[in-house]
């Protein structure tokens, strides 16, 4: 009797809290959220940390910063993406806000998508229960799998559908330019290794040589390929297409690592056997997966138009 008038007492102070906060944030006409975001935030740290006590029970080690970090960036972007498009909406009436409309439309629809996986990774490993030890594991692989290729593969979905095909093309033609580079470079003047443990065939050369390759393929696409295909009637100016050539052929490389440390964690040189000496799918598809939201933002900013 006791804990039930403590859960009534606490329950009913909490909702007024809460309902007194609503009050307040929706008189924030030009803020939306700046009331009740901090409450969010705050049981979204407490939450996190207790998740990771649970996993840590069940000998599954999250680094907590990655986890809280990750937490808060997700729902701090939602809202600060949201109230940017408040704005946007009113002051781009053209193509760049249509693509901002596309894009959104395929955002909400892969959110959706990850809280469907989400729900039933927990079903299944419902029924699959028999004892302790495992079941987080299994949910935890199952939802990385999904957010590692769906969602990453998701944004080269929307590159071509909200931005048009010179997006798509313009990344394909980085990064494999940039993993040409990488590999030719580093066989010729390679010395000094990257990341031994991971990929020791990789070199700082070689990184070099990506870069440099990458800023050539994002040169190329834009002053030749894209006009060539009828894709692209404008050429960005310098500045933003180097950034583009770098940024994308260092993230590209660091998805190619990204695999290796799966590869490497699982002991396996290739993901299969697919294709003969190149390896699996996740083998030819590593780097554009990782870089594909680095362009997605370039894009979606108008930084190349």
């Amino acid at each position: 009797m006791a804990t039930l008038l403590k859960r009534l007492v606490f329950g009913t102070l909490l909702a007024a809290i809460l309902l007194i906060l609503c009050w307040f944030d929706d008189r924030a006409v030009n803020v939306p959220g700046i009331f009740l975001l901090p409450v969010l935030l705050a049981f979204v740290l407490l939450g996190g940390n207790e998740i990771i006590f649970l996993c840590r029970e069940n000998r599954v080690f999250p680094f907590p910063g990655v986890v809280h970090l990750g937490n808060v960036l997700t729902v701090g972007t939602a809202w600060g993406m949201g109230l940017f498009w408040l704005h946007w909406e009113t002051t781009h009436p053209d193509r760049l806000a249509r693509a901002w409309d596309l894009a959104a439309v395929s955002s909400l629809a892969t959110l959706v998508a990850v809280a469907v996986t989400v729900f039933l990774a927990f079903v299944v490993e419902m029924q699959r229960y028999r004892s302790p030890g495992g079941a987080t594991v299994n949910i935890a692989g199952a939802v990385f799998a999904v957010c590692y290729i769906g969602v990453l593969a998701g944004f080269l979905v929307q590159l071509r559908v909200a931005f048009g095909l010179d997006a798509l093309v313009s990344l394909l033609m980085v990064v494999k330019l940039g993993d040409t580079g990488a590999f030719a470079v580093g066989r010729m003047f390679g010395t000094h290794r990257l990341a031994p443990r991971l990929s020791p065939g990789k070199t700082l050369e070689g990184a070099l040589g990506a870069i440099l390759f990458g800023v050539l393929g994002g040169f190329i696409s834009f002053h030749w390929l894209l006009p060539q295909l009828g894709l692209k009637t404008g050429i960005p100016h310098w500045l933003p297409m180097l950034a583009y050539g770098v940024v994308l052929a260092v993230v590209g490389m660091i998805g190619d690592l990204a695999e290796s440390l799966i590869k490497r964690d699982a002991r396996q040189k290739d993901s299969s056997h697919l294709v003969p000496g190149l390896g699996g799918a996740l083998d030819l598809i590593d780097s554009a997966l990782m870089a594909a939201p680095a362009a997605y933002v370039f894009w979606l900013f108008g930084w190349l138009n």
